[in-house]
C-alpha cells in the first residue's frame, strides 16, 4: 500500500504549477479533469 500511496504522491509533485501538494490533492478530488490531467501526465 505505501508502494502505491508514494506513487500517487510522485503524480501530484510532477504537476507543474506552483500550489502545494495539499491543494494539488484537494483540487483532484474536486475536479475529475484535473485529476485526468495528473494521472495521465499532462502538466498543467
Amino acid at each position: 500500500m505505501a508502494v502505491v500511496r508514494h506513487f500517487a504522491l510522485n503524480l501530484v509533485r510532477s504537476a507543474s504549477d506552483k500550489k502545494s501538494i495539499k491543494l494539488h490533492r484537494k483540487i483532484a478530488d474536486w475536479k475529475a479533469d484535473y485529476l485526468g490531467n495528473i494521472l495521465t501526465g499532462q502538466n498543467l
